[in-house]
């Protein structure tokens, strides 16, 4: 613990990366690490029961992986129209698209209603809902 919390102290960081830490530090778990990296690194004890990987190797070795493994994306890959109808003036096209209102035939007025039968059915629901009952006897 006291070498770990020196480590982590000092800016320096460390050249031996121990086994535990190892996938963590390469942002995979144990079990890929094993499968696909410990074979092509060099693995060296430490103490007792320790091992370890040299930080600059595993560094390299992740290095030739990636320019191995990438895929080449196209350089300019827009799969994301512009969502707004406006379209810029450097395509081509016009800032703004023109767009026709519908034209009303029918002439609306503000006033009066002159539907009798609508007031007269509100008249009358009004009156069941405030008038009093009809007595039963």
């Amino acid at each position: 613990m006291a070498n770990a919390t020196a480590a982590k102290a000092s800016s320096i960081p460390p050249r031996f990366i121990r086994f535990m830490d190892a996938p963590g530090y390469l942002g995979m778990c144990r079990d890929e690490f094993n499968k696909t990296v410990r074979p092509n690194v060099r693995e060296f004890p430490i103490g007792k029961q320790g091992v370890a990987f040299d930080r600059i190797e595993l560094d390299e070795w992740t290095d030739a992986y990636i320019e191995s493994k990438s895929i080449e994306k196209a350089a300019k890959q827009d799969n994301n129209r512009p969502r707004s109808e406006r379209q810029g003036e450097s395509q081509g096209g016009n800032p703004w698209r023109e767009k026709r209102s519908p034209v009303s035939i029918r002439k609306v007025e503000s006033g009066k209603s002159t539907k009798c039968s609508e007031v007269n059915d509100f008249e009358k629901a009004l009156a069941l809902v405030t008038g009093k009952k009809p007595s039963s006897t």
